[in-house]
């Protein structure tokens, strides 16, 4: 059964238009999304901007819907894949997101694509879950997280 409940006063996250941009994962081995996502499901390779850690990008279409970033902890076991994060595109202000997030007390971190006008908020669920949120860059946003060539997007132990 569906429940729908009804507010006087729309939020401007509700009135905005969030959209799945991308799902994140750390491989061993680019062989084992190969199997599915290339090989089964029609996806390819293409650009992926200048981060300064390993990785691969698989489009569908023209949109970079899987984002692979290369973990060599999972060397051990060569087809090993774990679940980064998910993320969701917006044209809202950073400024407003960050407003919003800060209001019901959600933990986040601030980060740059390199070379793009895309601002990075990731955001702590319980249990560990991160979402990351995009939406155009403001370049007055104080940065907490530096990508390197041995930290790629934060997760659960960065917050």
């Amino acid at each position: 059964m569906n429940t729908v409940l009804a507010s006087n006063v729309a939020s401007p996250a509700a009135t905005s238009a969030w959209r799945f941009d991308h799902v994140n994962v750390s491989m061993a081995d680019s062989r084992a999304l190969s199997s599915l996502f290339e090989n089964v499901m029609g996806m390819q390779a293409g650009y992926r901007p200048p981060f300064p850690f390993p990785g691969l990008w698989l489009y569908a279409g023209d949109q970079a819907v899987v984002h692979a970033v290369d973990d060599a902890g999972l060397a051990a076991e060569p087809s090993a894949v774990s679940f980064g994060h998910i993320a969701f595109r917006s044209e809202q202000p950073a400024a407003l997101v960050i407003e919003q997030l800060r209001a019901h007390g959600l933990a986040f971190r601030l980060a740059r694509v390199p070379q793009e006008n895309t601002a990075q908020i990731f955001v702590l669920l319980p249990g560990g879950f991160v979402v990351e949120l995009d939406v155009p860059d403001d370049d007055a946003l104080p940065l907490d997280h530096a990508y390197s060539a041995k930290h790629a997007s934060p997760n659960s132990r960065d917050f």
